[in-house]
């Protein structure tokens, strides 16, 4: 009874009208430069976002966010979640992961268990079917320690979904179509939305192949989308009318749609591109801030952006893409301007205050080419220890003659390293310059001191004091 009396206030708090769509964030840390979770908090305030989707449930991250009234959803992710499996484990879990964070003044007000559990595509290494047996345990323990109003659910990709180019004729995959209804059931009891993880960049490409025009809302192309009386002119609302066509025939006609995630990565890809991102956020935010939602599904929709900053570290199996979809680049230096507050202003938004860099140093390659197969080796060593995606080809370091290649490696590198000069060595055929090697819209970064290194340094002055 008591599940079901949460399910009803958790449907009154969904399906209620909104007078307005939230857009939030998502932050991931798989990165060998990390923000201080001090500066991310500063960002969100200064730029005035509401919502953080975080890919952790470490609290000394949470607990950064104590009394900033911002909403967080915290990840039990696809690792850990079948560790879960017994109450007195959530028990545990929550105490640790939720409970203590609250009553330290932290606004959590969701769990996601698992992200794209039934993934065919991008998580298919981490596929959990059992992730619904889980988010129920985890809800019967919420409830039970008086924390009924964190919501439970986990997050779907559209390949969930049997693809096919009209809306309506859309469908689960009959692979896991009994998973999903199972998992619609309990959502449904629960009044939780359907969270959907969407990149319309690679879905226009790679599923749809159309133009990639059809991904922008100010879509140049002409090309157009007729299902029945309804006509679609970008992918975003098609993609969520896809979507609801298959929770309709389900039996869920009315259960709200939230967006976990949509973004456009900036390098690594075809037509991955600073210009094109900003594009595709300007129109997306219009279109958030107009409330009209979709044909199918009229009305606000509650958005997280994806996402915070790159993340250099992120599994690159799709794609170098993968770790390009930040906003911000990983020292705290915005890509492009978008404005958060859903005003349509054109400008960048607030830079990350306080980040410290290492010293202007760069590793480069001496150019002594005698031994190219010692210069291919310390060459393949650098990008498997270190990132090199944007050498891929159509990357905006893709197109560097073969010695500004080498040389790129073996700073990515030095940098991950930290700058030692021993990491700029590769028997004698690295140099350490002060010269910036960077060319044309290939840049050669420096990196930031990491949360764990800014911490060391203060407690070493702390220590001369």
């Amino acid at each position: 009874m008591r599940l079901i009396a949460m399910g009803i206030m958790f449907m009154v708090l969904f399906m209620t009208p909104h007078v307005n769509s939230f857009v939030g964030i998502t932050w991931g840390r798989q990165q060998s430069q990390q923000l201080v979770p001090s500066m991310v908090v500063d960002l969100l305030l200064q730029n005035k976002i509401p919502a953080l989707r975080l890919m952790t449930s470490a609290p000394d991250i949470i607990q950064i966010y104590a009394a900033t009234n911002i909403s967080i959803s915290i990840a039990l992710t696809n690792r850990h979640a079948n560790l879960i499996n017994r109450k007195d484990l959530a028990y545990a879990w929550i105490n640790d992961k939720v409970k203590e964070p609250i009553n330290k003044g932290v606004k959590i007000v969701e769990i996601t268990v698992g992200s794209e559990p039934f993934s065919n595509t991008f998580l298919k290494q981490t596929t959990n079917y059992d992730v619904v047996n889980v988010i129920k345990i985890i809800r019967e323990a919420l409830d039970e320690m008086n924390l009924g109003y964190v919501a439970t659910m986990t997050a779907h990709g559209m390949d969930v979904l049997h693809i096919t180019k009209i809306p309506s004729e859309t469908d689960f995959r009959d692979d896991i179509k009994g998973l999903m209804l199972d998992s619609l059931k309990f959502f449904n009891l629960t009044g939780t939305p359907f969270l959907l993880n969407m990149f319309p960049i690679h879905f226009v490409k790679e599923v749809l192949n159309y133009t990639m025009e059809f991904a922008f809302f100010d879509n140049n192309s002409g090309f157009k989308i007729h299902d029945g009386n309804v006509t679609y002119t970008n992918a975003v609302e098609l993609m969520i009318d896809s979507l609801a066509w298959a929770i309709r025939k389900a039996g869920y006609p009315d259960m709200k749609i939230m967006i976990g995630q949509i973004g456009w990565p900036t390098d690594g890809y075809p037509h991955a591109n600073i210009k094109n991102a900003e594009r595709f956020h300007k129109g997306l935010l219009k279109f958030i801030a107009s409330n009209k939602g979709t044909p199918l599904r009229p009305g606000p929709i509650d958005t997280y952006l994806h996402s915070l900053s790159d993340e250099n570290e992120f599994r690159t199996i799709f794609g170098a893409f993968q770790r390009h979809w930040g906003i911000y680049e990983a020292d705290g230096n915005p890509k492009y301007k978008i404005d958060f507050s859903l005003q349509d202003h054109d400008e960048y938004p607030t830079q990350a205050k306080g980040i410290v860099t290492m010293p202007h140093r760069w590793c480069t390659f001496d150019g002594d080419k005698s031994n190219m197969d010692l210069v291919k080796k310390h060459y393949n060593f650098s990008c498997e220890e270190a990132d090199c995606t944007r050498l891929e080809e159509g990357a905006s370091c893709g197109g560097l003659n073969e010695e500004s290649k080498i040389s790129y490696a073996f700073n990515a590198y030095f940098q991950r390293n930290k700058q030692n000069e021993k990491a700029c060595d590769f028997d004698g055929l690295g140099q350490i310059t002060t010269l910036n090697p960077s060319v044309d819209k290939c840049e050669f970064p420096i990196e930031i001191l990491s949360f764990q290194d800014q911490v060391a340094d203060n407690a070493m002055i702390s220590l001369k004091i």
